[in-house]
């Protein structure tokens, strides 16, 4: 696990989101937990939710600035900071829009308290929010439970530059939020845990979607997964399309030389209306192929401005095809019926690595299909030999089904420097006599 430099450090971004929890009016604080042994130091990550409706708009726009405090149960001050920020001009008006301010401190063992003072540049109107926070006495065997609407894995060393609206943890960056609210159209809940252990283990780890009442709704497949002397992190991303806008709470577990450890985290799930939550959770209906029905003349117009975005190569295939192959739509079509990933918020199969490459060079002669194994997540290795010899090599990054491309042998596609680590040195051996 990572170590921190020194304690009282505080530091501070904002990310805009479009909505805010309709039930919890106000600023809203919360504060998510890490322990790190060196110092026998908590981290603290907070996030600070400011309704837009806080905020009066002038004519130069809207503004406010941000103070926070943060002293022991003594009183005593251990970090403070403040700062201005600025309001979107598309986010003012927008019913439910807010903005959320991150901020992080190092304590050492003891009871905090954070205050929070959200001051409206234009009225001087100030909205508080406080919490108190108790660090770790000792190794808790896992951190508190984040969630994000947003994960990604860093793509190789070079990645280390958070971009804005996220915060790194290892190799992770997360997508600040708090208390994450979905929607139709972004429905998956990504979820962070550090957990701690002296020596090497293997950990069982489990996550259950709950709704009100504590009714479990949608559960993860157990995994196993090794552990390193000192810990390691459990992360995901589930696709909850389909979820009836309301209150949940993610359940993860991790087992532990025999010992569970539960951790939980509360998320939101909006809809646009009744009639957008009825379709949320219904099958959209498929597109029409609407060049089906198209005549030879008609494909031939729609064709001609696509040669400023052609080499001198491609210019010369068109012309050349029936009428049938001019209405390319239909290996489109097939993309994105094979390779469609996410649920309401659906990424179209001609958008995956997978659906692209199949567009581009067709199905591929032969395919190599892995389960998870291990620590090592589900990939594809897809090969053809009928033409020019060519292999690419698809990695289930978040391990919920989104396949991305990381090596080839095919000069115009991009490949990731670090793929064998990704793979590990049995899976990429495999790839290898494939």
């Amino acid at each position: 696990m990572g170590q921190l430099q020194a304690s009282g450090a505080l530091t501070t971004w904002a990310v805009v989101v479009g909505l805010v929890w309709a039930q919890e009016p106000g600023v809203q604080l919360r504060a998510v937990r890490f322990y790190r042994s060196a110092g026998s130091l908590t981290l603290v990550d907070a996030f600070c939710r400011v309704p837009v409706s806080a905020v009066s708009a002038l004519s130069a726009g809207a503004a406010y600035r941000v103070s926070v405090a943060v002293h022991d149960s003594a009183g005593v001050a251990l970090t403070s900071q403040a700062w201005s920020q600025a309001v979107p001009p598309s986010l003012l008006g927008m019913p439910g829009a807010s903005v959320v301010e991150h901020f992080a401190f190092a304590a050492p063992r003891g009871r905090y308290v954070i205050d929070v003072a959200v001051t409206d540049s234009a009225t001087g109107r100030v909205s508080r929010a406080r919490a108190e926070v108790a660090s770790f006495l000792e190794s808790p065997g896992a951190s508190d439970l984040l969630l994000a609407a947003g994960l990604r894995a860093a793509a190789g060393p070079q990645d280390t530059v958070a971009r804005s609206g996220e915060i790194r943890k290892g190799d992770v960056f997360v997508e600040t939020s708090g208390r994450p609210v979905l929607t139709p159209e972004q429905s998956r809940l990504g979820y962070y845990l550090e957990l701690y252990s002296e020596r090497p283990e293997t950990v069982t780890v489990m996550a259950q979607v709950r709704g009100a009442g504590g009714a479990k709704i949608v559960a993860t497949p157990p995994q196993r997964l090794p552990l390193a002397a000192g810990g390691g992190v459990t992360r995901g991303l589930i696709d909850l399309g389909g979820l009836p806008p309301g209150a949940y709470r993610l359940d993860v577990t991790a087992t532990v030389a025999g010992q569970e450890l539960a951790r939980s985290a509360e998320f939101g799930m909006a809809g646009f209306g009744t009639d957008a939550a009825i379709a949320a959770a219904a099958p959209a209906a498929r597109p029409a192929d609407r060049f089906a029905s198209l005549a030879e003349a008609q494909l031939d117009t729609m064709y001609a401005p696509l040669i400023y975005l052609m080499s001198e190569d491609e210019q010369g295939i068109y012309p050349s095809l029936t009428l049938e192959g001019k209405r390319f739509y239909a290996g489109i079509a097939e993309a994105n019926r094979r390779f469609r990933e996410g649920g309401a918020a659906e990424i179209p199969g001609w958008r995956t690595d997978r659906g692209r490459i199949f567009i581009r060079y067709g199905p591929p002669d032969e395919t190599l299909r892995r389960p998870q194994a291990g620590s090592t997540a589900p990939y594809e290795v897809w090969k053809y030999t009928k033409t020019r010899a060519r292999k690419f090599v698809f990695y289930d990054v978040t391990r919920f089904g989104n396949y991305a491309l990381i090596w080839t042998d095919e000069r115009r596609e991009p490949s990731r420097p670090n793929w064998r680590e990704l793979l590990g040195p049995e899976a990429a051996e495999d790839v290898e006599r494939f």
